[in-house]
Formats: structure tokens, sequence, C-alpha cells
């Protein structure tokens, strides 16, 4: 719990207590005593560290959501008590979107991919059309969640990643684990379960070190998979787990290897903490959001992207000649007369070799069987000429981008390419196969016709839940990166049931309610 004291210019204070349950995870009707009983001294020491007079505050703000509801209850009570007191204006904000905002204000990114990595959360969010667009986000549980119920099983008290974290600097070995990635999702209740079944057997020191390298390279791996989608050229990390160091220095690899820029705001601003809560709150009455007190109740599961956000955020982002893939080189070359393409996947140095050779063998053979097996579906995909360890060669299509001219078309044209999308995905699900990365960055328009491609994540035999991610995928990556058509998405569903009826579709809802907040 936290009390946050702010000027336009800087953070005049920020002081905390953090609740330490006795044993356990934290449990909200304790954590809210804690709140309660903490607030009053928190509040005066901020008062002090700001050299302020609690008359001079100008206004009040509080979380609103997302978070556990007796917190949130008992901090919004003490806020509307402020208010009315002090007879000064009132505003809820979104805890995520204060992560966000205090971290672009503390570092200068502009327009930023923000990794957003907690307790509870793991998101990737950009901004798009006047909203932070939840991106890429945890199928299931938070990476912050899933190392603490580790350090659990490990007997080592909460909060238990930053013992986690110490006891992987002296991990010595590499024990492979389930590494899931899909698209821009990341689940990881596999890898929580592998790592579980190991203690005992290995020691808790490799365990931990491999339980890091394999989530934070899935989590790096999203991010960058993001800029590329987006072409942004900025991240931001923020969140609890921001301030793993490993974590730190495999995004620090991923950005300068592909010439992007990482920010992360001072340590006592990743954690959850008041000086976010009040620089939001700031942004928000400074241009008139204002809440009368009946519209100041909590909002437990309040999505970042339910917020307008009513401020301008600069664009800011490199033109790239060549914009770098998230896994792979692309070259133009021929091939006995014909244009190809060479596609190379290249070593990521943020990833341990053993892992990224693995990774980079399986996804080169696994697009090479999809792409031979996909055109017998009746589904436009390049033609495979050769393949290598890391590299093939393949047909060049001579067209251009989705994901870069969508948004310029007119109406008519996107409603019909929506229907052709939900065809194609329908094709596919029909004979069993997911794509695994279904974005409109994977997919070419030539002559009105849409080419699919890059298969390196696709499934065979792909279950229902494989085939609605695919769908869910399309869908979060569509709002982040075509929100002018967002109205639109419906002809992509229309024409997707029209061929497979509603059961996949009626996943895609689970898969939502799956995530922490809906």
């Amino acid at each position: 719990m936290g009390v946050g004291i702010v000027s336009d210019e800087r953070v005049l204070a920020n002081v905390y207590h953090m609740y330490k349950p006795p044993q356990g995870g934290i449990h909200p009707r304790e954590a809210a005593n804690h709140h309660a009983e903490y607030l009053p001294k928190v509040l005066q020491e901020a008062l002090a560290k700001a050299d302020i007079d609690i008359k001079e505050v100008d206004g009040i703000a509080f979380s609103q959501g997302p978070g556990l509801g007796p917190c949130l209850r008992t901090v919004a009570t003490a806020a509307r008590v402020l208010s009315l007191k002090l007879g000064v204006p009132i505003v809820g904000v979104n805890h995520c979107i204060a992560h966000l905002e205090i971290g672009r204000f503390t570092t200068h990114a502009e327009d930023p991919v923000m990794l957003y990595v907690s307790g509870g959360n793991t998101q990737i969010i950009s901004y798009a059309g006047h909203r932070y667009r939840v991106f890429g986000e945890t199928l299931d549980i938070g990476i912050g969640n899933m190392l603490d119920k580790l350090a659990r099983e490990m007997g080592v008290p909460f909060p238990g990643g930053p013992l986690i974290e110490k006891m992987a600097l002296k991990g010595e070995k590499y024990i492979p684990l389930p590494y899931s990635v899909k698209g821009m999702d990341v689940s990881f209740s596999g890898l929580y379960t592998a790592a579980v079944k190991k203690l005992g057997k290995e020691r808790k020191e490799d365990i931990a070190y491999s339980v890091q390298e394999t989530a934070f390279a899935m989590l790096v791996e999203v991010t960058e998979r993001a800029l590329t989608h987006l072409h942004k050229d900025e991240v931001l990390l923020a969140g609890g787990v921001a301030r793993n160091k490993r974590l730190r220095e495999m995004l620090k690899i991923m950005t300068e290897e592909r010439g992007a820029t990482l920010h992360i705001p001072p340590d006592d601003l990743c954690i959850d903490n008041g000086a976010m809560i009040a620089y939001l709150g700031l942004l928000m009455l400074k241009h008139g959001k204002a809440m009368k007190i009946e519209e100041t109740s909590v909002i437990q599961r309040f999505r970042t992207d339910y917020v307008e956000i009513p401020w301008e955020v600069k664009k800011h982002r490199k033109i790239y000649h060549n914009a770098p893939g998230a896994e792979a080189i692309i070259k133009e070359n021929e091939f006995f007369g014909r244009e190809v393409i060479q596609k190379i996947r290249v070593k990521k140095g943020y990833r341990l070799p053993a892992l990224d050779i693995m990774l980079r063998k399986e996804r080169t053979k696994k697009e090479a069987r999809i792409l031979h097996e996909i055109k017998n579906l009746g589904i436009l995909a390049p033609i495979i000429y050769d393949i290598d360890d890391f590299e093939l060669t393949i047909e060049k299509i001579n067209g251009v981008s989705v994901v870069s001219v969508l948004n310029e078309l007119d109406e008519n044209e996107v409603r019909r390419i929506l229907r052709k999308i939900g065809e194609i995905a329908a094709k596919m699900h029909r004979q069993n196969y997911a794509h695994g990365d279904f974005t409109t960055g994977n997919m070419i328009l030539k002559n009105g016709k849409i080419y699919l491609i890059d298969f390196s994540m696709s499934e065979k035999n792909a279950t229902v839940e494989e085939m609605a991610v695919d769908l869910h995928m399309f869908e979060e990556s569509f709002k982040a990166a075509h929100y002018p058509h967002i109205s639109l998405l419906h002809e992509f569903y229309d024409s997707y049931r029209s061929l497979m009826g509603d059961e996949t579709i009626a996943h895609v809802e689970e898969i939502k309610r799956r995530r922490r907040y809906v």
C-alpha cells in the first residue's frame, strides 16, 4: 500500500508499506486490514517527505482496479473521505495504465510497447486509437504468481520471486522445460507443473535457473514480436518482476540486437506504488476526468483497454527499410531462375544456446512440413524449395503485408479481406491445423488474394483450444494494429462461423474468461 504526491514536473513523494503474509500467499482480507492500519501513517510520511500541508493537495486519485476487491475498497473509501474533507476533485484510475504512464513520465519513453510483469499481470500493451490495447498476455497465470507459487513449493517465503532470482544465480545446469508461446500470448501453467515435478530430482538452484531462463525468454520473444508487428522501437518494462536483473539483461540484449531502446523506471516505481496512481490521476484531472462520488466504485476486473486516453501519445518510430523480424531475417535471392526468399532463423543472444538452437531447429522443420501440407487445404502459401537447419528457401510472393495496408483501405475492401481471412482460418481448422501466429503481419495481399506465411508455431492435429487461440490472437492483434476498423471485426467471425459453426468461437470466450482481468 502506497501514497504518492506528484507535481507536473516531478515525483515529490513515494512512500509505501508492503504487506507480507506470515505464510503462504496474499490473503485479501488480511491485506485490506493492513492497508487500513498503515494508510494514515504512510500518508503523513508522504506529506512530510513532499514538505507540503495536506490542504495544498489539489486532487485525490486512487486505484479503481484491477486488483483484490477488499484492498481496492479500503483505499477507495479513504480517497472519498479525503476528497470530501478537502473539497478537491477525485478520480479513480486504472492500475495497469498507471504503471505505463509513470514509466513514460520518468524515462521519457514516447510510444513504447510495454511489457507489464507483476504478480497478477503479464501483458504486452501498446497505444493505438486513444487506448492502451492489450496486444498479448498470459492465458493462465501471471509470471509473478508463478514464481511465488514455485517458491512456496520450494519452502521459500513470500514474496518468492526475488529469492528465486538469487537461487537462479547459483544454477549450473539448464533443465529443458515447456516453452509455451502462442503468437503474442504465453502460458506458464505447464512450465510451473513441470518445474514442481523436478523438485527432489534436481537441485533447486538448477530448477530456479531453468524456470527463469525459459519464462523470461518467452516474455522477451513476445515483446519482440509486438515490436515487429507494430513497427515500434521502444520497450518499457514495468511491474514488480521488472526488478529482476536477468529479465532486464535479456530485454537489453534483444532491443540492442534490433536497434530499439529499452526504458526501465526506477526500482521503487516498478513495483505497485502510490506515485504512479497520483501521476495518472493528475493527467486525468487535467483532461477533465474528475468523477462524482457515486462513480468511484471499484472495478475488480478493470481491463486496460476499457479506458479512453484523452491525451496525445506522440508516435516515435524508426522507418525500417528492411524491418527486422521477430525471429528471422529475410533475404531475396534466386533459386534455379526463380525469385525466392531465404528465411534465416538467427541466433537470439538473450536465449541460452541450448534453448535457442532447439527452438530454431524445431521451428524451421515444423514450418517446412506445414508449408508442404497446407497448400493441399486450398490455402495460398509460398512454395518451399529447400531447407537447412535454420534456413528455408521459399517462393517470393510479390505482394504487400496486410498489416501495412489494411488501415488505408476503404471499408468495403476491409470487409472483403476480413471475410476472406475468416474463410482461411476455417479451412485450416476444418482440417485440424492451427497457425499459431495468426495475425495480419503474417498475411500477404497480392492481386486481391491473401497468402498465409510463417507457420513456425503451427500445429497439426490441433485441439479446439489451439484453434481458438488462433481466433483470440487475431482479434487482439487486430484491435491493436487496426483500431480504425474494430467495428468490422464481426465480418471475420461471421465468415468463420458460416464454415465452422460456433464451437471454436465459444471457446475463445472461455479463453478470455481465464484471463486475470476480463
